[in-house]
């Protein structure tokens, strides 16, 4: 149990410090673009792929259109559409390729990043940029999985921090769209 208690120490430390070096004035414009485009796509490998899934389920229980890329049932992205693509490095080459065809396609482009020089950052129309890691927060514990220089965890906490991050921009836009807990709650799935 101590490393259960250590790990989460660690990871809320970094969160919290992770996510007060994140530009405000970009939320703020991401939470615009939701506001204003007709359905929102989420794209993301890996455990990218995965926070891209809650995010747009958490936007679907607001009742805004979203879709994950992929799926079976996603439909075209069109002119007044978002993608909203996940890639730590903003290096992955199938991201890369799917936001330039969402972008030929007309649509609007939202990179979630660590990597504000990265290809996908420079493609976007809005780069949120995300620390993975901060300097100050040790890690002892996680660290059994590798250190900043090995991918699982850097990319763990990167998931970690975007899963705040998108419940704070969920909840935001709950209250700019006037939803109640009972609305929300009316859009979750009841098949299960």
């Amino acid at each position: 149990m101590s490393r259960v208690k250590d790990i989460s120490k660690e990871v809320s430390q970094n969160v919290l410090r992770s996510l007060a070096e994140v530009n405000e004035d970009k939320i703020e414009k991401v939470i615009d673009e939701i506001l204003k485009v007709d359905k929102i796509f989420t794209l993301g490998i890996g455990q990218s792929g995965l926070i891209g899934k809650i995010l747009a389920m958490k936007l679907a229980h607001l009742g805004f259109s979203s879709y994950v890329v992929g799926d079976v049932t996603t439909p075209s992205l069109g002119k007044n559409d978002l993608l909203i693509a996940i890639s730590q490095s903003g290096e992955t080459s199938t991201i890369l390729t799917l936001v330039k065809k969402a972008k030929s396609a007309g649509g609007k482009v939202i990179a979630i990043t660590s990597s504000p020089e990265s290809t996908l950052s420079k493609i976007a129309d809005i780069s949120l940029v995300v620390p993975a890691k901060v300097e100050e927060v040790e890690f002892p514990v996680l660290s059994l999985l590798g250190d900043e220089k090995h991918k699982n965890m850097s990319g763990a906490l990167f998931g970690m921090n975007l899963f705040v991050l998108f419940y704070g921009i969920v909840c935001e836009l709950a209250v700019r769209t006037d939803q109640s807990p009972q609305k929300i709650d009316s859009r979750h799935a009841n098949l299960e």
